[in-house]
């Protein structure tokens, strides 16, 4: 009888004890969670103009986010938050161009990353999706029923 009292005693310390342990560990994450939340971030200001159009998508590239900007011609532009153009790709109606995207494509919807590259998603007046690497090589397409 004594060894069960002493068993059952031993267990109840050792589980007041892992109580105790885990409150503990729990209040010094807690108070470290609170100590780096107030730390000052410096707010990066820049600008964009309104002639890049509207904002498309946004990505992680090498150096931080980038944004995509479609304009009313077509024109698609990267910028980076700083608001530095880091690149731009024309479009096109009838007549090819090196690295271009035809018109006919639509509106640019959204912009993926993928080890390759990043790729474009449009989607045009008739529901059909393409995406497109921003060398202008469509890789995909998809039609809407």
């Amino acid at each position: 009888m004594g060894k069960k009292i002493s068993i059952a005693l031993g267990g109840a310390i050792l589980a007041v004890a892992g109580y105790l342990c885990g409150i503990r560990s729990a209040t010094v994450v807690h108070a470290a969670a609170q100590e780096h939340s107030t730390e000052t971030y410096n707010l990066l200001r820049s600008n964009v103009p309104k002639a890049y159009g509207r904002l498309a998508a946004a990505i992680p590239d090498q150096i931080g986010t980038g944004l995509i900007f479609e304009d009313d011609g077509g024109v698609i532009r990267f910028v980076s938050m700083n608001g530095m153009k880091e690149g731009e790709l024309a479009r096109y109606d009838q007549t090819p161009t090196h690295g271009g995207i035809p018109k006919s494509y639509g509106h640019l919807v959204a912009a993926v990353v993928n080890p390759l590259g990043t790729g474009l998603v449009f989607e045009d007046a008739q529901g059909v999706i393409r995406l497109v690497t921003v060398t202008g090589k469509e890789e995909s397409e998809l039609t809407r029923n």
